[in-house]
């Protein structure tokens, strides 16, 4: 075991244990020629095929003013499918699911805070992301709703769960079309 480098104790391994990691830059805008939107009462389900490469995320930090200090020396060609979760009232993206060959991953977005986790799917555990996808927002929608602070919009949800239903019922179908769209699966 290592020492830290900023005072000389030991690291506790706590970071291990930590949800995600935090980027003060948003996710990368969703690319609306790629999409397809399926509304769902108080929310609505963008289907994206999405191709991630190095020059769109240097591309997304410069758009924003900022940048997350991650090294750029190395290629990415990742994408498949994503997911994103908005509020139908006001368009607000709250959670994406990145259902990527490579490294498949979902955002918590608290875009009001200018907060963005990155949580990394463990794919060995979880199995195939696209149905671990559609079966979290079926039966866990509401509660990372209330995680990334929009609890009007959870409570919204469960007192649509008929209208919410049937917009999940299309996703299945929508992320393998997005997945093979993007050159993916």
């Amino acid at each position: 075991m290592g020492t830290s480098a900023s005072d000389g104790r030991q690291p506790s391994g706590v970071e291990a244990y930590m949800l995600g990691r935090e980027y003060t830059v948003m996710p990368i805008a969703i690319v609306w020629s790629n999409s397809v939107e399926v509304g769902a009462g108080p929310v609505t389900f963008v289907v994206e095929a999405r191709n991630l490469t190095r020059d769109a995320i240097i591309k997304n930090e410069a758009v924003q003013g900022r940048s997350d200090g991650i090294n750029h020396d190395y290629n990415i060609l990742d994408g498949g499918a994503s997911l994103h979760v908005l509020g139908s009232d006001d368009r607000v993206e709250y959670l994406r699911f990145d259902c990527f060959d490579n490294e498949p991953h979902y955002h918590y977005i608290r875009a009001a805070e200018g907060r963005n986790i990155v949580v990394r799917f463990d794919n060995v555990a979880e199995g195939d992301p696209l149905d671990w996808t559609v079966s979290r927002v079926r039966h866990r929608l509401p509660d990372m709703l209330e995680h990334v602070g929009a609890t009007q919009l959870a409570e919204s949800v469960r007192a649509s769960s008929t209208a919410v239903s049937k917009g999940v019922d299309e996703l299945a179908s929508l992320l393998t079309r997005a997945a093979v769209a993007s050159g993916h699966l």
